[in-house]
């Protein structure tokens, strides 16, 4: 069994920050973006598509959840 991480992801969404573990979403660090979205979208009570043109951006040190940059 993957044990649960504890790595930060930060999450901007609708004109907020929030910070989760991994693991307060039932996930490990193996997860991949669909699930991690999927697991974000149920632990903050949102509509199933409210991540949908968000990108995951993974660094060693955290996972970021953000809008896509648009340039131009």
């Amino acid at each position: 069994m993957t044990q649960l991480a504890t790595t930060p992801v930060h999450i901007r969404i609708q004109g907020r920050s929030e910070e989760v573990q991994l693991a307060q979403l039932g996930v490990a660090n193996t997860v991949d973006d669909l699930q991690l979205k999927e697991a974000v979208v149920r632990y903050l009570d949102l509509p199933a598509d409210a991540l949908a043109s968000h990108v995951i951006v993974r660094t060693t040190q955290a996972i970021i959840i953000r809008p896509e940059a648009l340039y131009g």
